[in-house]
């Protein structure tokens, strides 16, 4: 039953995002490469799992089995060091990625891909770990 109950939960929540979310915007093809900054992207996206803080509590974090990472520690957790490539890769693929610790991420490559340009995901993914980095604790 608990489990049927987070899923309810979550199922609810996603289809809230999913009405307040606006579909990427439609651009013409020289515009297809300009991506949206970092925080909204972050905001839209990952806040809903990860908090708007970026700590890992967002309001899906309570009905997830697997808490959301508090990625504003990523830095201190390596040394004082952001490892953008690694966290590019956890966005790209999901929680798949060895080293994660949980498969319970989704993969969001694709999904930034608009009408499947590489390009286009690749300088959404930049922001984000751009933003991401920016919200590291000191």
């Amino acid at each position: 039953m608990r489990r049927q109950a987070r899923l309810a939960i979550l199922a609810g929540w996603a289809v809230v995002v999913a009405a307040a979310t606006p579909a990427w915007p439609q651009a013409d093809e020289s515009a297809s490469t300009e991506v949206e900054s970092g925080k909204d992207l972050y905001l839209r996206h990952c806040a809903l799992c990860h908090g708007i803080d970026g700590t890992g509590n967002g309001p899906l974090a309570a009905a997830m089995q697997t808490a959301p990472s508090d990625l504003t520690r990523i830095t201190v957790e390596h040394d004082d060091t952001f490892p953008a490539a690694k966290i590019a890769d956890v966005i790209r693929n999901g929680g798949g990625v060895l080293g994660h610790g949980s498969t319970a991420m989704l993969a969001w490559g694709t999904y930034f891909s608009e009408r499947r340009k590489p390009e286009v995901a690749r300088g959404r993914i930049k922001a984000l770990v751009g933003y991401i980095e920016s919200i590291q604790q000191k």
